[in-house]
């Protein structure tokens, strides 16, 4: 099995262990996710099977959208539902104020994640040393912020859509429009929608792929890649792709048709490759998935 599943996470289960399922369910040595969601989150993770793990760290580089909604006037130990109350405030805030420091959450911003993440301190990661009490710094990371729409907010509720860059923690969101408010706030559910061209409407839960063969949902590898320009190889190129052996322009069928950091590599039956970049006046193939 080679290639991606846009797998739809459920609700109460990490990352980790939905993978783990998945690996021991149908014997995968090989699958990584593409973007950690959070225990409390469910919503789109494409899962990257076999040589389709090579393509990984491109999609972790996507924009996410997401639908969620926090509550006002408390604040988490976690920033989120599953956390312990740690205080409760007076809900004086107004609409109009929760709009207002809303749309200060737009654009290039800086956030500090959560203790309560996958966050490496010291080479731990930041939950392990939250869970055993110990005190430690996480420092403010730069992301986007596309855009944050307001769904419908009755304090203490507001529902939003968002649409961030890579690395952007929405519990931070929540949590940070609570201390500017002066009332708290955490994070109360959330589903992701979309992570680059994969999107929930076309996304498989864990027992749709038990019921119909996961061999069903698996996407090609360069499902993701379409926006890299093109290349189309003649058998003598395909044949020194598997020895990543650099491939000159008299051997290609079909030449790109723009400069780019990376190209998609094809034989003549539109059979991917490999993963290629420009090299000594030819194409290197570093990612083959032959």
């Amino acid at each position: 099995m080679n290639g991606i599943i846009n797998f739809l996470k459920p609700p109460g289960i990490s990352s980790a262990r939905a993978i783990n399922r998945i690996k021991k369910r149908w014997n995968w040595k090989k699958v990584g996710h593409t973007g950690t969601l959070d225990p409390l989150a469910a919503g789109v993770l494409p899962l990257c099977v076999g040589k389709g793990t090579k393509v990984a760290s491109l999609i972790l580089q996507e924009d996410k959208t997401y639908w969620g909604e926090m509550i006002l006037g408390e604040k988490r130990d976690t920033d989120d539902a599953y956390g312990k109350i740690i205080s409760s405030y007076p809900l004086d805030c107004t609409e109009d104020e929760v709009l207002r420091e809303l749309s200060k959450f737009s654009g290039p911003i800086t956030q500090t994640p959560p203790n309560i993440s996958a966050v490496k301190i010291e080479g731990e990661r930041a939950y392990r040393r939250s869970r055993r009490g110990e005190e430690f710094s996480i420092s403010p990371r730069a992301v986007e912020i596309f855009s944050l729409r307001p769904l419908e907010i009755a304090l203490p509720r507001v529902r939003f859509w968002i649409h961030c860059s890579k690395g952007t923690y929405i519990r931070s969101i929540a949590r940070d429009l609570g201390e500017a408010l002066g009332v708290g706030g955490y994070l109360n559910f959330l589903i992701r929608t979309s992570t680059g061209p994969f999107k929930i409407r076309d996304s498989f839960t864990f027992e749709e792929m038990e019921k119909m063969g996961p061999d069903k949902f698996l996407l090609s590898p360069d499902t993701p890649l379409t926006h890299l320009p093109s290349i189309i190889v003649d058998q003598e190129g395909r044949e020194k792709v598997n020895f990543g052996q650099l491939i000159y322009e008299n051997e290609l069928i079909v030449t790109p048709d723009k400069k780019s950091d990376l190209y998609r590599l094809y034989d003549d039956e539109k059979n991917f490759l490999a993963l290629c970049r420009e090299k000594d006046g030819g194409y290197h193939p570093f990612k083959v998935f032959l």
